[in-house]
């Protein structure tokens, strides 16, 4: 039996140390990390984890949401596993790890929870984005809201990003059509407009 053991963080400024720290007590024989959101069900080392699987493994997880941001995605998740014949270990929710030595009560019982744990986290996620467009809404109304900052400005973090603004104002400046400035830097027309209006070009 293999200890295997999958992190995940949902951006790449995120760093995966604290799950990496957490998987240290268990002796993992082989470890999947990756940077990706649980929205996208086709990561590529959670494809990898699935590939890679045997009967008698076990699958070692922080949290349920790593496996996904839904019941559904979690749900077939686990049901993989099990035809699999592949326990599942999740560190934060101890008890999902039955053994009544009645294999029939404790895929009953794990199904349960499961369903509970799932329902709560999406449940909470779906409060949050409430929250997040009240206060978006709140903020439009005093005149504070802002919008995402675009990716391509003079203030841009990437300097390549920085150095496509500054093409794309040239080729405003020039009357270029924004069909082929889009289609010349590798943007989409919406982009090009944006920067366009911003500029007042």
């Amino acid at each position: 039996m293999a200890k295997i053991g999958y992190i995940r963080v949902s951006s790449q400024d995120q760093n995966l140390d604290r799950q990496i720290s957490m998987m240290q007590q268990f002796k993992i024989d082989k470890l999947f990390q990756e940077k990706a959101s649980g929205k996208n069900s086709n990561r590529p080392e959670f494809q990898k984890l699935l590939d890679f699987i045997r009967e008698g493994d076990c699958v070692i997880v922080t949290s349920l949401d790593r496996l996904g941001r839904n019941y559904e995605d979690i749900k077939n998740t686990v049901a993989v596993m099990k035809q699999k014949q592949v326990s599942l270990n999740i560190m934060d929710a101890p008890f999902l790890n039955f053994n009544t030595g009645n294999d029939l009560l404790d895929t009953a019982m794990f199904d349960m929870f499961l369903s509970l744990l799932s329902y709560i986290a999406q449940n909470e996620r779906e409060k949050i984005r409430e929250r997040q467009r009240q206060g978006v809404l709140l903020a439009k109304e005093a005149g504070r809201y802002k919008g995402r900052p675009t990716d391509y400005a003079l203030n841009s973090k990437d300097p390549q990003k920085r150095l496509v603004y500054k093409t794309v104002i040239d080729m405003l400046k020039q009357k270029i059509p924004v069909a082929e400035i889009a289609k010349e830097n590798g943007l989409s027309r919406p982009t090009i407009y944006k920067i366009k209006k911003a500029n007042n070009l």
